[in-house]
């Protein structure tokens, strides 16, 4: 664990002026400031739903952004779990208490004005936006791997994960393939330890889901004409829409790790792979749920 994120365990109780006021300034800090403050919440109920999930975007964030640079998910269950012994010595009634919920309503308020956001990743970025456009399906959140792109697409209020491809022949449906949890806990390098050429189309990803333990999520259904010109930019391109399972799944991901679409004939046969990064897609996710649509700019 870094120097800065042990240094803010031990400031405690003065620490939680900073949180929600922007102040931090490194990821370390910004994940102890976000994490107690989620601690102390469970305990004293302070904040909103929607104030939540902006200390949770700005967790997550930060999470992604420590896993990147080398600490170990064991590190940062340790320092998480420490961060809510503090909380469950902190007794509701302190003025720093109060402080601390007056501090985060008011970023709060700052925050939800925001209306872009980009969640740098390793390799890929994901790009996330409140800006809609009334009767035209369009990306809230999204990534572009390659020749795909894929995210969170908005059609009249609705959030739905889709991916947007090129056209292949013969394509009838699709799926989502990540890691198995349950059946992997840890990541899994293809490689094993360079011993073995990295899958095609994701020579950059350093840990992909293994073929011995994959989580499928098939299709919903193919995109229309609006959707295929909307969020893949031609009027030939491949779209199709995933249940909320899917998100659900892909933020309880590690971000370092891969995973991919696979683009199915009819009669099973895998007929193109795309890989992409999971990155701070959580994170992402978080900033626009709790933020609120807004128009675009005249």
């Amino acid at each position: 664990m870094p120097v800065q994120t042990k240094h803010f365990l031990s400031a405690a109780l003065a620490a939680l002026a900073l949180t929600g006021a922007g102040q931090a300034s490194t990821a370390g800090e910004i994940y102890g400031e976000r994490a107690l403050a989620l601690a102390i919440d469970d305990r004293c109920q302070l904040f909103t739903d929607r104030e939540r999930m902006a200390l949770n975007a700005a967790r997550l964030q930060a999470r992604g952004t420590l896993l990147r640079e080398g600490v170990s998910t064991a590190a940062l269950d340790d320092y998480t779990e420490d961060l809510h012994a503090q909380a469950a010595r902190t007794a509701c009634d302190l003025p720093e208490v109060a402080d601390l919920r007056q501090r985060v309503g008011e970023a709060f308020l700052a925050w939800q004005t925001i209306r872009d956001m980009d969640f740098p990743g390793g390799q890929y970025d994901w790009h996330a936006t409140r800006s809609i456009m009334p009767g035209a399906p369009h990306w809230a959140v999204r990534q572009t791997a390659g020749a795909m792109t894929l995210g969170l697409s908005r059609d009249n209020g609705d959030y739905r994960f889709s991916a947007a491809l090129p056209a292949i022949p013969g394509a009838a449906s699709a799926v989502l393939v990540t890691r198995d949890t349950g059946q992997a806990p840890d990541l899994y390098d293809p490689t094993m330890d360079g011993h073995f050429p990295a899958p095609e189309g994701a020579e950059w990803a350093d840990w992909t889901p293994p073929g011995f333990a994959r989580s499928v999520v098939w299709t919903s259904g193919q995109g229309d004409q609006a959707e295929r010109e909307g969020l893949g930019g031609e009027e030939n391109s491949l779209v199709f829409h995933f249940s909320n399972r899917a998100s659900d799944q892909l933020s309880t991901l590690d971000p370092r790790e891969a995973a991919l679409i696979e683009v199915l004939g009819r009669d099973g046969a895998v007929l193109a792979r795309f890989f992409f990064e999971v990155g701070d897609f959580a994170a992402a996710r978080a900033f626009i749920d709790g933020g609120v649509p807004l128009m675009p700019r005249s």
